[in-house]
């Protein structure tokens, strides 16, 4: 079978943007997307971008594919994706992107998409619909509420992944187990404020530090909206380090990359199969049916300022 490395398109992408109010790190995140050979007559491929919001902003980007490519958007939560459609596979695919990230802090937005009050498949509402009015009770505001139901999960919830049934996101897995990985944490915490009508909003990336390296692994949180503001939350970070209880309800630290929100995923363009739970690696698809097997994703981060 013929190479196809040899053949490699490139692009640059340079943006400019405002300078923060507040220090910044600057990180150049290196993903490497290799794909399988296959004899599928069908081989499609979608890697999540970073995105930007109010604490991440995109400096460049540098894509080296095999062939020609698409930058594409969702409409739904504006997820950003690259696509392919590769023959036969045996390929790899890169990115390196700059990044500057801050601290999030409470900021004011308009209000998010009513997407972000409706159940998922793994978050659903009506099981939890007693236990949100039990803890909310004597709550006056959203944002008193909002705290309830934060320190319910971080007082209740042990970071666990030991054993089945972790790290799906499984609002229904962490209430009953009271364990789980940041995705079981955060889908309980969605489940308990969407009940009362407080928008959440689910991200979901790579955690990084100073020291670089390869990533192993991925790292989600929340954002709440509410009279008018938008919180960040890390539930599971703050259980982990009770020291930081207070500063993670409300405040997200600088020590992440954002790669996609929302749940129950519809990528740009359409996959053949169902809805992703999440994603923060590449999809693949071979002759129109899922085929994740396909594609290995690796990240390697470096650190690179201020």
């Amino acid at each position: 079978m013929r190479s196809h490395k040899k053949l490699g398109w490139v692009v640059f992408i340079l943006l400019f943007v405002s300078p923060f109010t507040s220090q910044a790190a600057e990180y150049i995140l290196r993903a490497e997307i290799h794909v399988k050979e296959t004899q599928a007559r069908r081989l499609e491929v979608w890697v999540p971008l970073p995105l930007e919001d109010q604490s991440q902003k995109i400096l460049s980007l540098k894509v080296e594919a095999p062939g020609p490519f698409l930058i594409l958007e969702e409409e739904e939560y504006g997820n950003r994706f690259l696509y392919l459609s590769l023959p036969r596979g045996n390929a790899k695919i890169t990115y390196e992107a700059r990044i500057e990230r801050t601290e999030f802090r409470p900021v004011e937005t308009p209000p998010p998409s009513p997407r972000f009050l409706l159940p998922d498949r793994l978050v659903p509402l009506k099981p939890f619909r007693d236990l949100a009015q039990t803890l909310s009770q004597g709550r006056k505001t959203p944002l008193e509420q909002l705290r309830a139901f934060y320190d319910y999960v971080v007082t209740n919830l042990r970071y666990d992944k030991s054993g089945k049934g972790w790290g799906r996101g499984d609002a229904l897995f962490a209430c009953t187990n009271k364990r789980g990985n940041c995705t079981d944490f955060h889908s309980l915490l969605m489940a308990l404020a969407r009940n009362k009508g407080i928008p959440v909003i689910f991200e979901i990336g790579l955690p990084v530090n100073r020291e670089g390296g390869p990533i192993k692994g991925y790292h989600c949180w929340l954002k709440a909206y509410v009279d008018g503001k938008l919180y960040g939350i890390d539930a599971s970070e703050a259980a982990k380090n009770p020291a930081k209880r207070e500063y993670y309800f409300g405040n997200l630290d600088e020590r992440r990359i954002l790669l996609s929100r929302g749940r129950d995923l519809l990528l740009a363009p359409p996959q053949h199969g169902e809805r992703l739970n999440f994603l923060y690696q590449a999809y693949a698809e071979a002759d129109l049916r899922p085929a994740p097997d396909l594609v290995e994703t690796r990240y390697f981060v470096s650190f690179a300022g201020p």
